[in-house]
């Protein structure tokens, strides 16, 4: 009985295959696409034969689960661009909120080495130990065979000094 089915399909394809494919084709306009299709048609097609009621209406049925499958194919394409498109976007505009974020902090980080580079050469030794290798006060303290009093004063005066140098140079750049 499988076999003979089998048979009966295998005269089936053979008979409505270049139909079917034509239809997929001209919706998908891509040939490996309407492959696609063909197969999908002629597997629904194979579990649903005994939904066919003549012969003679095979050909059109076919033709419209291909036509349907083709459209389903174009949906299914269009979501995954609209996607592959929103992740582009996306990526782009974190791209270029790095890209400006990192302009920022390389022009702050310039900025600060300047101003660090303007104070006094013992206020510069604590403030790069601190700041730029990450020193704890006690470590800064031992490492300069100071006080750890006199590393916090000095990082206070140092932090102070800093600050005035930035807003005068905001003041002269950004004038009310």
């Amino acid at each position: 009985m499988i076999e003979l089915i089998n048979l009966c399909f295998s005269e089936i394809f053979e008979k409505h295959y270049k139909r079917v494919y034509f239809t997929a084709l001209s919706i998908v306009k891509d040939h490996g696409l309407a492959e696609d299709v063909l197969q999908e048609t002629f597997l629904k097609a194979y579990d649903r034969l005994e939904a066919v009621q003549s012969e003679e209406k095979l050909g059109s049925w076919l033709s419209t689960i291909a036509a349907r499958k083709a459209i389903d194919q174009l949906r299914k394409q269009k979501r995954v661009t609209l996607f592959k498109k929103e992740d582009v976007l996306m990526n782009q505009i974190d791209h270029d909120c790095n890209v400006e974020e990192d302009c920022q902090m390389i022009l702050f980080e310039e900025t600060m080495k300047r101003k660090i580079h303007m104070l006094s050469p013992k206020l510069r030794v604590v403030m790069k130990l601190h700041y730029y290798d990450q020193l704890k006060e006690s470590e800064i303290a031992q490492k300069l065979k100071i006080s750890p009093g006199a590393v916090k004063s000095r990082l206070h005066r140092g932090r102070m000094a800093m600050r005035m140098k930035l807003s005068n140079e905001l003041i002269r750049n950004h004038p009310a």
